[in-house]
């Protein structure tokens, strides 16, 4: 059996400090993403995992999306995303658990994914979907079907020297804050880390632990 207790000690045990790095943005487009074919305008697909966080331990699990449900009779079930719940992009709680697959078309960010659900609640229509940063830049996620600023890629420097890897971020800033949440509607049954953009002097909250987001190619 899953044990919660176990992975929130395991959350909050910072073991690493998050390096000092200088950020580079990267141009706009799919051309600044590892794996870019100029002849399809397309880099990918690979996926995104944790890298260089407080707590390493949480550096084995990858990313995967979750999505709250709207209801009403005309509609029935729907996706949707509001203020505190959405479609997005999150970790897996456990390492087992298979990514959810990225690439870059079109000059977005795009996530292979359920996009609809049928009239009985359940996931469906998977299909490549552009991710977009949420409109509040004090805590955006990365969220989809929904409109908004593309993420930015960036390169991190210690000092004079690039480090290894290519980094997803947005309002000039390549920090995320991670916490576990419980299961709910749109994650299967399953616990999960959600991402959110730390800007500088942002502080992080209660059981959250600052990372950065590596594209694993």
């Amino acid at each position: 059996m899953f044990s919660k207790t176990l992975t929130l000690a395991s959350l909050l045990a910072t073991t690493l400090a998050l390096p000092n790095v200088t950020i580079k943005a990267l141009p706009a487009g799919c051309s600044s993403y590892p794996g870019y074919d100029a002849s399809s305008d397309t880099a990918g697909p690979w996926s995104a995992s944790l890298a260089n966080s407080d707590n390493a331990q949480l550096e084995v699990f990858g990313d995967s999306t979750v999505y709250s449900v709207s209801y009403t009779p005309q509609t029935g079930p729907v996706m949707r995303w509001g203020r505190s719940v959405g479609v997005k992009l999150t970790i897996n709680y456990r390492a087992a658990i298979a990514r959810t697959a990225l690439k870059c078309t079109s000059n977005k960010l795009q996530a292979y994914t359920d996009t609809a659900l049928t009239a009985a609640g359940a996931p469906t229509n998977v299909a490549w979907t552009p991710l977009a940063l949420s409109p509040y830049p004090y805590d955006a996620e990365l969220l989809y079907l929904i409109d908004g600023d593309q993420p930015t890629l960036y390169e991190h420097y210690a000092g004079d020297q690039k480090q290894d890897g290519y980094f997803l971020g947005g309002f000039n800033t390549s920090t995320w804050g991670v916490k576990w949440y419980d299961a709910e509607q749109g994650s299967e049954g399953f616990p999960y880390f959600q991402l959110r953009l730390l800007p500088e002097g942002q502080e992080v909250g209660t059981n959250e632990t600052r990372t950065f987001l590596k594209i694993q190619t």
